[in-house]
């Protein structure tokens, strides 16, 4: 695969998980127990550094506010 396809295709991984992080911020802001609320952040830090890995393995991946969001 040419580096162009390793970065798009990085870019479309980085898209995906932002978006899963934007249903987790919604499930914890409606989530009344602590304990749910703690496993929704939990699943959003553990994105969050999927997300850091793929952008240092491709710097041109730009941030979003999904990539650093914190209750």
């Amino acid at each position: 695969m040419s580096e162009g396809g390793i970065v798009a295709d990085d870019q479309r991984k980085v898209d995906g998980h932002r978006r899963a992080i934007r249903e987790h911020i919604d499930k914890y802001r409606r989530y009344t127990a602590q304990q749910d609320k703690n496993f929704a952040l939990k699943t959003i830090e553990r994105i969050q550094r999927e997300i850091a890995d793929l952008k240092r393995r491709n710097p041109r991946i730009g941030s979003a506010g999904e990539d650093t969001w914190r209750p």
